[in-house]
């Protein structure tokens, strides 16, 4: 597709565990206090505790461009971000406070999903993959996004597709769906890959140009985000190879992938207040205006985004 991702044309922008358990030998009275107390906390949903508290503990990624990242000034920003902003005035209007402050916090995958697990966080604005496995611990939102997979390589890598990655060092973020679909993969197509775990996309971008990996794996869009702090001119389209002086972008032949929003397991009034924010968003189509603000002035959501947009986008 000419004129970039989703027929978008980018510039250059600035960049951009699971809980172990463990035993207390307690006696049996207060074991059973601690069970009550507890069973009380978890009927305490999120829409009580950001109502008495007058905050909303919202986990980010700084290094995901053009999703959520760090600005200079220290702020978060990017599209989920933009999409959580008007969740949060969705919600302070519900609950008719005047005010609602959000206490921020970052995180890779693993760090925002078991934050919000665990109580530390009430809603994840990263970019995460709608797992089933995800799910065995936090619940989700409706879908934002929709991705595909890539391969950011070096260009003197001699990788031009995935057969090529026999014997070279592949970075990967662990516990991500990049890593997940990686792996049987790999072992299906008999490529003996180095998996080498990074901390994040702008982690693997620099160790591509320090020579440390030749080639680092995950989410078209953020790899195209890391490649735009170092491309100059514009992106190539949709399955047309984008190149540096140093580093080349492939599509790989991994599947499309729905992200949405973490939120803490069986709140369904918590969930509810969410999607009804998103859903309102997209029936009016102000996510449109979202979008281009974060993927151009020419960009429109892909088809399959769209209908994404219009089935999640239904009326009360």
């Amino acid at each position: 597709m000419p004129g970039g991702i989703l027929g978008v044309r980018w510039r250059a922008r600035p960049v951009w565990q699971p809980l172990r358990r463990r035993s207390w030998p307690l006696p049996a009275v207060l074991a059973m206090l601690l069970l009550t107390l507890a069973t009380a906390a978890a009927a305490t949903g999120a829409l009580d505790r950001i109502a008495v508290g007058r905050s909303i503990g919202i986990i980010y990624s700084a290094n995901a461009y053009p999703f959520s990242f760090r600005d200079a000034d220290g702020a978060p920003r990017g599209y989920s971000v933009d999409l959580c902003r008007r969740i949060v005035a969705s919600i302070q209007s519900d609950l008719g406070l005047d005010a609602l402050e959000i206490r921020w916090s970052e995180g890779n995958t693993p760090r925002r999903v078991a934050a919000v697990a665990n109580g530390e966080a009430d809603l994840d604005c990263g970019l995460t993959s709608l797992s089933l496995g995800f799910q065995r611990v936090v619940d989700f939102s409706h879908p934002v996004f929709v991705e595909s997979g890539a391969l950011l390589v070096r260009r003197d890598s001699g990788i031009l597709d995935l057969s090529d990655l026999g014997g070279k060092r592949l970075g990967v973020v662990p516990e991500t769906s990049a890593e997940r679909r990686l792996r049987p993969l790999l072992e299906t197509r008999l490529i003996n890959a180095e998996l080498v775990p990074i901390r994040d996309a702008r982690d693997g971008r620099e160790r591509l140009l320090e020579g440390e990996l030749e080639a680092f794996a995950g989410d078209r869009t953020v790899l195209l985000g890391q490649l735009a702090t170092v491309l100059l001119g514009q992106l190539a389209g949709d399955g047309e190879a984008v190149t540096t002086p140093e580093l080349l972008l492939l599509d790989a032949d991994l599947s499309a992938e729905p992200y949405a929003f973490a939120l803490p397991r069986n709140d369904a009034d918590f969930r509810l207040a969410v999607n009804r924010a998103l859903a309102l968003i997209y029936r009016s189509r102000e996510v449109d205006r979202i979008f281009r603000r974060w993927f151009g002035r020419d960009g429109a959501p892909s088809r399959l985004l769209e209908t994404i947009f219009f089935i999640y986008g239904a009326e009360d």
